[in-house]
């Protein structure tokens, strides 16, 4: 009973970290994205100048 405990107790651990690992990348991709964007409008307005 104990080793089921346990086994099921990392295993929620386990997917509890990949979701957190997965969800940071894809933040990290969408804070690099805005910047690409930013950089992408400012070089926009010094053409229009």
């Amino acid at each position: 009973m104990k080793i089921l405990f346990l086994i099921l107790l990392s295993a929620v651990l386990l997917v509890a970290l990949v979701a957190t690992y997965f969800i940071k990348k894809e933040q990290d991709n969408r804070i690099g994205n805005k910047f690409l964007h930013l950089l992408r409008k400012f070089d926009a307005w010094q053409m229009m100048r």
